[in-house]
């Protein structure tokens, strides 16, 4: 995206992303699913208690609702970063695992105790994708506009 942005070829900008933003989404949306559904073979590789066996599914779980917005965090914060816009892209990037997961992991087991705990990751990550899924449709509505104001050319071999 950082070479259609330097010669302004919106046409291809927004190609390279909905194609970057298929792919990452899918990965994430993929990945959290698999760890979802098969979450109890995977922590009884670790251990055969039962106790933590429990404690450690639902936490998976729990920590996994979301994690198929981080597709549409990770592609923000590189499409952020190839138009030069680092600042952004810093806002979207640390609002995971800072400004969104520090408040709620300091606030949500005193009101909820271990299940506070639990949620506070799910809650940042919703938080943070849905900062992230307002950056990208803002920054697209903002390529397309520019794509009606300049329409692309695609640079071509004179001969």
């Amino acid at each position: 995206m950082g070479a259609g942005w330097g010669a302004r070829d919106y046409a291809r900008i927004l190609k390279a992303a909905k194609f970057m933003l298929f792919v990452t989404v899918a990965f994430s949306v993929v990945y959290s699913a698999a760890v979802v559904i098969f979450a109890r073979p995977l922590v009884s590789l670790f251990s055969d208690n039962e106790k933590v066996t429990e404690i450690a599914v639902s936490t998976c779980i729990v920590f996994h609702l979301f994690f198929g917005l981080f597709g549409i965090q990770s592609f923000v914060t590189a499409m952020l970063q190839s138009f030069g816009r680092a600042r952004l892209s810093e806002i979207v990037s640390l609002a995971r695992q800072g400004y969104r997961f520090i408040p709620a992991v300091l606030l949500f087991p005193v009101v909820a105790g271990i299940n506070g705990l639990l949620a506070s990751q799910a809650i940042a990550e919703l938080g943070a994708g849905m900062i992230a899924l307002f950056v990208m449709f803002y920054q697209f509505g903002e390529l397309r506009r520019a794509l009606r104001r300049r329409p692309s050319r695609a640079i071509g071999i004179a001969g």
